[in-house]
C-alpha cells in the first residue's frame, strides 16, 4: 500500500512538472514570437520584374529602388493609421445610443486611410512610370495590371471567380426562362 502512494506521489509530480514545462515553453514562444518577426524581408519580386520586363538600366533602377522605399515607408504608417482607425471604430461598441448618421461618420474615418493606400499606390506607379522613356511607357501600360496582381492580397494572381466568366449580356446566347437574378 505504501508503494501505491509512493508511486502515485511521483507521478503526480511527474504530471505536474510536465504541466509547467509545457506553460513555461508556450509563453516563452509566444514573447518570443513578437520580437523575431521584425521589419518583413524587402520583397524585390515586383522590382526585379519591372527592372527586366521594361529594361531599365542602372539610373532608373537605383531610382526605382529609392521610390520603392519611399513607397514602402508611406504603406506602412498608412496600415499603423488604418489599424488605429478601425480600433476607435470598433471602440464605439460601448457606446449605448450611437446615431446611423455618427457611425456612418465614423465608418468614413476608418476607411479614409484604405482611400490613402490607393492614392499613394497610383502616385506610386504614376512615377515609377515616369522614369520610363516612350518605349519602356508601352510596355509599362500592357503589364501594369500583372504588376497590381503581384502587388496584391494572396490569391488576386488567379482566374477570376467563375461568376466573372460570362460573357457580356449582348453576347449570349439566348436562355429559356427568366434570367438570372443580378
Amino acid at each position: 500500500m505504501m508503494s501505491y502512494f509512493n508511486r502515485t506521489k511521483w507521478l503526480t509530480i511527474l504530471v505536474v512538472l510536465l504541466v509547467a514545462l509545457n506553460i513555461a515553453s508556450l509563453t516563452t514562444f509566444w514573447l518570443l514570437k513578437d520580437r523575431r518577426q521584425g521589419p518583413p524581408p524587402p520583397q524585390n519580386g515586383v522590382t526585379d520584374f519591372l527592372v527586366k520586363e521594361l529594361g531599365f538600366d542602372s539610373a532608373q533602377k537605383q531610382r526605382l529602388e529609392q521610390l520603392v522605399e519611399t513607397h514602402r515607408s508611406t504603406v506602412m504608417d498608412i496600415r499603423r493609421g488604418h489599424r488605429e482607425a478601425k480600433d476607435a471604430f470598433f471602440a464605439l461598441l460601448k457606446e449605448p445610443a450611437l446615431t446611423d448618421s455618427a457611425l456612418a461618420v465614423a465608418a468614413a474615418k476608418a476607411d479614409a486611410p484604405d482611400q490613402r493606400l490607393e492614392m499613394a499606390t497610383f502616385r506610386h506607379f504614376q512615377q515609377v512610370r515616369a522614369l520610363c522613356n516612350d518605349a519602356q511607357k508601352k510596355k509599362f501600360d500592357q503589364i501594369i495590371q500583372q504588376v497590381l496582381r503581384m502587388n496584391g492580397p494572396p490569391g488576386a494572381q488567379g482566374p477570376p471567380p467563375p461568376g466573372d466568366r460570362r460573357p457580356p449580356p449582348g453576347d449570349r446566347p439566348p436562355q429559356d426562362g427568366p434570367p438570372p437574378p443580378q
